[in-house]
């Protein structure tokens, strides 16, 4: 079977009613026992594509095309009945959100084995025998006890393997991987791409893998096509595409893609002696040992513990860390949209956790937020200069005042000179973003936390943003919690880093020190699980699922089950933040730099 085409489409076009074809002339092949990456931003096609191998475009799209076959089935002639029993046996797919795939009021065994029936005919012990053989070759550890769990018990990449489990149920021959690692953190991301190139070679499977994320494709991808305005431009072997573009448009996607070791290139980032990071100068804002728990189900769960942070004018601090590390309620924490359990948070000198009235409205005015979603933070019925201006009417300033303001910042962010009198649905997500960084600094905060603010964007318009950022930051005099999964963008805005593990704090230190000679063996796991964009840098061979780490951990070292350097002490005393290097501190019994590490 290996070499055969399990996708062969060729001068493929899909148009709607009497609109411009949304895509147009595609040429597009996909081989057994390969994997073809197709790279594109918003808008460019690629979910089309996706859909239309599945027979699931809407009934009114038109489709034309010389050849339009998947597994030798002719699709424009195939009608309803034939689809169906297409999907899962012959092409199954992978979506982006685990989570909305499976089904949450099953165990996920009952899922997989329901697949199994319908299109392997397999019941009873039979049934169950191949449910736990597939989660084994998918590499979810203790497969019998993860059958009879439901998806919410399992974390985040114990669930994609899962559904990838459930899309190789009936055995197919092409499998369709829309953005399946997106949603997940760099660690588990990396296993998944290993995940994906051992299918590839133990099922036979061709795999098409439809992702925005240049590193992603580079990782995992034999071939690579290259879309654009439901055009594809340029296409190849990987190495070929990736290290020799053709296209201007390629050379574009890879430039945008922020690389880990390239920092300072945006053009709006401040010089150093700008930038405000010297640590003898006085803090604007301190965390003083904060914590925050929460009550579940009978139990104390630690959201943030013992956190200490000093925040300097003028300096752009990044957190990092893989989901459940405490950023976002950390972020919450320091915007007082919520208060800590345990600890102080001052700013000015005072405790913000305890102000009220008058004092309260003035914070308010200093410390603003940027969230990852703006269409969530954007109210839909409310013209964009109505929403930026809404933090300077609760501030005072109103009347012409405001309207000047309202204006200035949304030049400022680079928006079109009519875009106050639009509603937040005519934009664009980059547009939304910059829409929701101008109500942000519209009242003159001294702070803005930024959770998340790029990674909901195209590569393209995520250089923007963060270009943007750095300019409004010298124009607006403003400091920044940049808080953040991706270490590659982090370290393009940061001047000092802040690592986050299980509620704690693992290591800081400034963004040159750290991302050049990591400390501890948690931030050397992030950076070594960052997908390169050089697909001659891929990672090797996937052995083990990444350990489900979720719930709270009990006595010693939260990392110690993670860490190749542990030992028993690891797995009994808590490590204390303390310096091993001028201003980078480290919580690890055995940092990296006592054993000569690089």
């Amino acid at each position: 079977m290996n070499g055969q085409n399990v996708l062969s489409f060729r001068d493929f076009t899909v148009r709607y009613g009497d609109a411009p074809a949304s895509v147009r002339g595609v040429d597009l092949t996909v081989r057994a026992g390969e994997i073809v990456g197709l790279i594109g931003e918003s808008g460019s096609g690629k979910t089309s594509v996706a859909m239309a191998c599945l027979g699931l475009l809407p009934k009114q799209a038109k489709v034309t095309a010389g050849r339009f076959e998947v597994c030798a089935t002719d699709l424009a002639g195939a009608d309803a009945r034939k689809l169906t029993r297409m999907r899962g046996r012959e092409v199954a797919m992978v979506f982006q959100d685990a989570m909305g795939t499976l089904d949450p009021t099953m165990r996920v065994g009952r899922q997989i084995g329901e697949v199994i029936k319908r299109h392997r005919g397999l019941k009873g012990e039979a049934q169950r025998q191949a449910v736990v053989e597939l989660l084994r070759r998918v590499r979810v550890p203790e497969p019998e006890s993860r059958a009879r769990q439901y998806p919410h018990q399992l974390s985040g990449g114990l669930r994609q393997r899962a559904a990838i489990a459930l899309a190789l149920a009936g055995e197919p021959k092409l499998l369709l991987a829309d953005e399946p690692t997106t949603a997940l953190d760099v660690t588990v991301q990396a296993e998944i791409l290993r995940l994906l190139r051992t299918i590839r070679d133990e099922f036979g499977v061709g795999i098409l893998l439809i992702s925005h994320d240049i590193g992603v494709i580079a990782q995992a991808a034999d071939r690579v096509a290259v879309m654009r305005d439901g055009e594809i431009v340029e296409q190849g072997g990987v190495e070929e595409v990736l290290l020799t573009p053709s296209s201007d448009y390629t050379k574009m996607l890879l430039r945008s893609v922020p690389r880990l070791g390239r920092r300072g290139e945006h053009a709006g980032r401040p010089a150093p002696e700008d930038r405000g990071s010297d640590p003898d100068r006085p803090a604007l804002f301190t965390a003083e040992a904060v914590g925050r728990s929460f009550r579940s189900r009978g139990r104390t769960v630690h959201a943030v513990r013992d956190v200490s942070l000093r925040v300097h004018p003028g300096e752009v601090v990044g957190v990092v860390g893989e989901s459940g590390s405490g950023k976002s309620t950390l972020a919450n924490l320091l915007v007082r949209l919520d208060r800590p359990s345990t600890g102080r948070l001052r700013m000015d000198g005072r405790d913000y956790a305890r102000l009220r009235g008058k004092r309260l409205k003035a914070f308010r005015r200093a410390i603003q937020m940027v969230f990852q979603h703006p269409a969530g933070s954007l109210n839909p019925k409310l013209r964009v200069a109505t929403s930026v201006r809404e933090p300077l009417v609760t501030g005072g300033t109103g009347g012409s005042e405001a309207r000047r303001r309202v204006e200035e910042v949304l030049a400022e962010v680079g928006l079109p000179a009519d875009a106050g009198q639009r509603l937040p649905h005519e934009f664009s997500g980059g547009q939304k973003q910059r829409i929701a960084i101008a109500r942000a600094v519209a009242a003159r905060p001294e702070v803005v936390v930024l959770d998340e603010p790029t990674s909901a964007l195209d590569v393209s318009v995520q250089a923007q943003v963060l270009d943007l950022l750095l300019r409004v930051q010298r124009a607006e005099k403003l400091t920044y919690v940049f808080i953040s999964h991706d270490l590659a963008v982090v370290q393009a805005i940061s001047d000092r880093v802040m690592v986050m593990y299980a509620g704690r704090v693992v290591e800081v230190a400034d963004a040159e020190a750290l991302f050049s000679a990591p400390a501890h063996w948690y931030t050397k796991a992030l950076l070594a699980a960052v997908p390169s964009p050089d697909p001659r840098e891929r990672g090797g061979p996937a052995d083990t699922a990444e350990e489900d780490t979720s719930g709270d951990r009990g006595q010693g070292c939260a990392f110690a089950a993670r860490c190749p350097k542990a030992e028993s002490r690891c797995r009994v005393d808590v490590p204390e933040l303390s310096e091993v290097l001028a201003g980078h501190a480290v919580a690890c019994h055995f940092p990296a730099v006592e054993e000569g590490a690089e």
